[in-house]
């Protein structure tokens, strides 16, 4: 199978996997609005989510892959499988103990800014709901990392399905916990219920990693727990990690530090609507429900993000490393402009969709309960700003892994060390805005991503000598830009008559739903047949083969 087929083969299996985690981990969500709306119980859950959820991002879907992945394959391939196992006992080992004091010194620093922050004494009821639900998950950091280490492990002996399945654990342990056991505990009392969630986060991590073992024990990996401090392989690769993490960029990092920063400038209820800081005073610029409004807006761009576009890079980033080790530099720069185009290609159209509809998908998706359409109301508009930057969250993914290929895990890290900053200020500076108060958070991490693509891209021009943004690859985003407008274009004529017809089938859920999915596949339609007139080769690689038709493209492909 060529290149190009074999990369999009392995991404389209471990987007399946991955688009069931998502759904179960969207139906987790939608009972969480449901049970906790948005308000401040639920900005505390969603604050100390943030933690493990960054080491999520860093390391489950980043830097444990480029870091290990190629020492543990190298090790196996020259020195056989008792060594590599050896390798793999003292990474578990150190890693384990690395993380723990990593874990005790962030429990440390939360505490000490929530006591020192001013007006600690008078918010002191709403700071112990978030200092408690913190320290509770903190633990699931380190099983986080676990599950991703084990996972690579599955990854280098070609299993990608229950690496890949991992999620729906945790999804499926919270899914039964708001809908039963938090509930049967504490009926109609969500401050006490959101305690049960957090335990059962931590309860989650245990079964994750317990779902892998079956899986490696099948291919014969035996685990072992050996602290070795000297080993210098092991030692080469921790020393890495720190930079591949910080190396993910500010999307990752801008969005930790936005659930910092909201969370230290929202008015809660019952508590002083002004603070003093550095003998400056001012009105708190957000409410209750800001932080939550802001997560769900990201569950929305996540979605798509994950399915599609780590998917593609998980299995791009193999290519990538191969075509570099062998030194085959337009072979490797044409491998990086595809995949660069697919990212792009799909993030484009789920990003018109999010902008275009991102109303009903929150009204269908979070209306019940105790979310109610004022909160519709403030997480749509927080999601329109995100769907405008989404091809930038995709093509970001894309752009590091074409860094770590190629050995490279500083350049990311001083990108990042640029725009986190600035990302911060951007933030900062937007918040005070009437109009768009906690929409700044998307607009800042939108604009950074988008300067960090086109950053990243003229670096590795330079160092492999060729040009990845070149005439082709400018002239198909112009191209999908055409079919964004055609989608947008579509979905804005077909809508009041839609949505006229969807509105008289009587059941609420019902016609949400299909006022939805209606939409979303007009949107779709528009985008697909557009693309295929446009001869966009991006259609040809997604499709399935039996649905490929016509002459051959620009890229070799049939369009």
């Amino acid at each position: 199978m060529p290149a190009a087929r074999s990369v999009v083969y392995s991404a389209k299996l471990i987007a399946v996997c991955t688009l069931v985690s998502r759904v179960t981990g969207l139906l987790r969500d939608v009972l969480l609005a449901q049970a906790f709306g948005l308000g401040w119980i639920q900005d505390a859950f969603s604050y100390a989510f943030q933690f493990p959820n960054l080491f999520r991002r860093l390391f489950g879907e980043g830097a444990m892959a480029p870091v290990f992945v190629p020492t543990f394959t190298r090790t196996l391939e020259t020195e056989g499988r008792e060594s590599a196992w050896r390798l793999l006992a003292r990474t578990l080992a150190l890693m384990t103990v690395a993380l723990a004091a990593v874990i005790i010194v962030i429990g440390l620093i939360i505490a000490g800014v929530w006591a020192l922050w001013p007006g600690a004494a008078e918010k002191q009821p709403a700071r112990q709901l978030l200092l408690a639900l913190t320290a509770i998950m903190l633990p699931f950091m380190l099983s986080i990392c676990v599950v991703a280490l084990l996972s690579s492990i599955l990854n280098c002996l070609g299993s990608f399905v229950p690496a890949a399945l991992t999620p729906i654990v945790l999804n499926a342990v919270m899914i039964v916990t708001l809908a039963w056991l938090a509930p049967r505990f504490y009926p109609q009392d969500p401050r006490r219920q959101v305690y049960v969630v957090a335990l059962a986060v931590v309860l989650a991590g245990i079964l994750q990693v317990a779902v892998l073992l079956p899986a490696l024990r099948k291919r014969g990996v035996p685990l072992a727990w050996r602290l070795e401090v000297g080993d210098p392989a092991v030692r080469h690769m921790l020393g890495l990690l720190p930079p591949v993490a910080l190396g993910q960029g500010v999307l990752a990092f801008g969005v930790f530090a936005d659930a910092q920063i909201c969370a230290l400038l929202t008015h809660v209820a019952g508590t002083p609507s002004d603070v003093t800081v550095l003998g400056w005073r001012f009105a708190y610029p957000l409410k209750e429900g800001a932080l939550s409004a802001i997560t769900y807006a990201q569950r929305l761009y996540q979605f798509p993000l994950g399915v599609l576009v780590i998917s593609l890079a998980t299995a791009a980033l193999p290519a990538f490393s191969r075509l570099a080790a062998r030194a085959q530099w337009p072979e490797w720069a044409a491998e990086v402009r595809q995949a660069l185009r697919l990212a792009m290609f799909e993030g484009l159209l789920a990003g018109v969709l999010m902008v275009t509809l991102a109303e009903p998908m929150v009204r269908f998706l979070f209306q019940y309960g105790r979310f109610t359409a004022a909160d519709t109301a403030r997480t749509s508009y927080v999601v329109v700003y995100y769907g405008f930057g989404l091809w930038a969250f995709c093509a970001q993914h894309i752009i590091l892994r074409a860094f770590y290929s190629l050995g490279d895990v500083r350049t990311p890290l001083l990108i990042s060390g640029l725009f986190l900053p600035i990302n911060v200020a951007l933030t900062l500076a937007l918040i005070w805005v009437d109009v768009i108060r906690e929409a700044a958070f998307a607009i800042s991490s939108c604009t950074t991503s988008i300067l960090s693509v086109l950053i990243g891209s003229l670096v590795l021009q330079r160092r492999v000598h060729l040009r990845l943004l070149d005439r082709g690859l400018l002239g198909s985003v112009a191209r999908m830009l055409l079919t964004t407008a055609a989608a947008a274009g579509a979905i804005a004529i077909v809508r009041p008559t839609w949505t006229a017809w969807t509105d008289k089938l009587g059941a609420e859920l019902l016609a949400r739903g299909s006022a939805v999915f209606g939409l979303l596949a007009v949107g779709t339609a528009a985008f697909v047949l557009c693309a295929r007139l446009l001869r966009l080769p991006e259609v040809a690689l997604l499709l399935p083969s039996r649905w490929r038709r016509g002459p051959r493209g620009p890229g070799g492909d049939r369009t």
